[in-house]
């Protein structure tokens, strides 16, 4: 059973501004991010302006095209543009990682993907036993 959800044209507004918000600082925080003999350090530089204007001119389109209509092929490069952000977001800073310690990373996040899937799975079968509860109860 599906069934098309009307948001609140409040809260549709809310998501695409907090979402973009959200991934144009992401887009910044790695233009900014730096690597130094202490540790890592945000230099913030006119690139980082310029890669937030930049960045704006493409993430706010981006989740205004998902949050409201558009079309299938435009949805579809939205996703695919966000979706791009966020894994070399989550990436984007093992470039600084020692290669002897890269094993072990590796490890730990085949260890997370697994059991962030185990608890999709039981949410999605929590989800099915829902609604299949609901249809026999209508």
């Amino acid at each position: 059973m599906i069934t098309k959800t009307k948001f609140d044209p409040g809260l549709s507004r809310i998501m695409v501004i907090c979402l973009s918000f959200a991934f144009i600082v992401l887009v910044c925080s790695m233009e900014a991010l730096r690597v130094t003999s202490t540790g890592f350090t945000f230099e913030p530089t006119w690139r980082t302006a310029l890669t937030l204007g930049l960045a704006a001119l493409v993430i706010v389109p981006c989740f205004y095209t998902l949050v409201y209509a558009g079309t299938t092929l435009t949805r579809t490069m939205a996703k695919l543009i966000i979706v791009a952000i966020g894994v070399t977001g989550f990436f984007y800073p093992l470039r600084f990682v020692p290669h002897s310690q890269m094993r072990a990373i590796f490890a730990g996040l085949i260890l997370a993907i697994c059991a962030i899937g185990l608890v999709a799975t039981f949410v999605y079968l929590l989800h099915r036993f829902l609604e299949r509860d609901a249809e026999k109860s209508e």
